[in-house]
């Protein structure tokens, strides 16, 4: 344990009195724990696991921290998918390829992070460069409302995450410019539409409110899945394989 302080009220309403936070001795992970409820609603806890921003959070980390509540749900899970430069996937990329949703890109005043959704809504995403670990992160903020939909309330309902990510709420894909062409040729104006539509190519938010503007709607019937959506659905396939290896390790040692 390294911290054990009052909690500075941070909203209109007033949640928990204290926080501990603890730290690994293996990692960056931290632990905030917070205590003394101040409303006789909420939970008598509240914990915030923090991973390590290279290794990301183990089964056995999360089921260590869970072991003394009998019962739980999580409020947050956030996914972060990290990318290497050689992959090519950058801010450039992420603006003209990503799609979360129906979540529409948010405008910020920090240039060097992308936002989707919001706080209130049912996810947050964020995508910048990530120095730690020498490549470009997506990071999707899962709230409680979609977690609920999707049934991911307890650690043993995390083999269900990577179904409920992708490729409904993440995926890359490209405009499909012949497809676009032969709608708007018919139309009075089509040459100066097709114009429009390729100098806002650059991104799909500027296209997509372009295309609407002009009275095409249904823009996902223009798009197709990007090659390197293989690879994403390899990796989780991989992540979900290790992490349910380790709860079946862990159940047989208890």
């Amino acid at each position: 344990m390294t911290r054990d302080s009052f909690v500075r009220c941070q909203t209109t309403t007033a949640t928990y009195a204290r926080c501990r936070q603890y730290k690994s001795l293996k990692d960056d992970t931290t632990i905030y724990w917070q205590y003394e409820r101040l409303k006789g609603w909420l939970k008598p806890w509240k914990i915030t696991i923090v991973a390590d921003d290279k290794t990301g959070l183990s089964y056995e980390q999360i089921d260590i921290v869970l072991s003394p509540c009998r019962y739980y749900r999580f409020l947050i899970i956030e996914v972060a998918i990290d990318f290497s430069h050689s992959t090519g996937v950058n801010r450039e990329f992420v603006r003209q390829h990503a799609v979360f949703g129906k979540s529409r890109r948010a405008h910020t005043i920090q240039d060097c992070i992308l936002y989707w959704g919001g706080r209130k809504s049912e996810k947050l995403v964020r995508s910048y460069d990530k120095k730690e670990v020498a490549g470009y992160r997506v990071e999707l903020e899962l709230h409680s409302p979609l977690l609920r939909d999707e049934h991911i309330s307890t650690l043993e309902d995390f083999d269900g995450l990577p179904d409920t990510v992708y490729p409904k709420h993440f995926q890359f894909v490209t405009v499909d410019w012949d497809r676009l062409k032969r709608h708007l040729t018919p139309k009075r104006n089509s040459q100066a539409l097709i114009s429009g539509a390729k100098q806002r190519g650059s991104s799909l938010s500027r296209l997509r409110r372009y295309l609407r503007r002009n009275g095409i709607t249904n823009f996902h019937r223009f798009l197709v899945p990007h090659a390197i959506n293989k690879r994403i659905d390899r990796a989780f396939t991989r992540w979900s394989g290790h992490f349910e290896g380790a709860s079946c390790r862990t159940t047989n040692t208890k």
